[in-house]
């Protein structure tokens, strides 16, 4: 899910779940999943549709707020 469209679909109030989760190729770093009403799941990607992962939890908070979720659950 493109962050454009990520942002979009947050002001309607679409994400009922935001994970964040382990890299499995990489273990320094996390990334986003998303869960919608329909219980379709997706992956956070940049806007060249590039997975987001980064390493620092706080960087991820923001961007996680900017896409309209208020709360997450961090699976390590």
């Amino acid at each position: 899910m493109k962050l454009d469209e990520a942002v979009l679909l947050g002001k309607q109030g679409e994400w009922v779940e935001v994970q964040v989760r382990g890299n499995p190729s990489d273990l320094q770093q996390w990334f986003v999943m998303l869960r919608n009403r329909d219980n379709k799941s997706y992956i956070l990607a940049d806007n060249d549709d590039e997975p987001i992962a980064m390493a620092d939890l706080n960087a991820l908070t923001q961007l996680i707020q900017c896409i309209g979720a208020s709360e997450f659950t961090v699976f390590i």
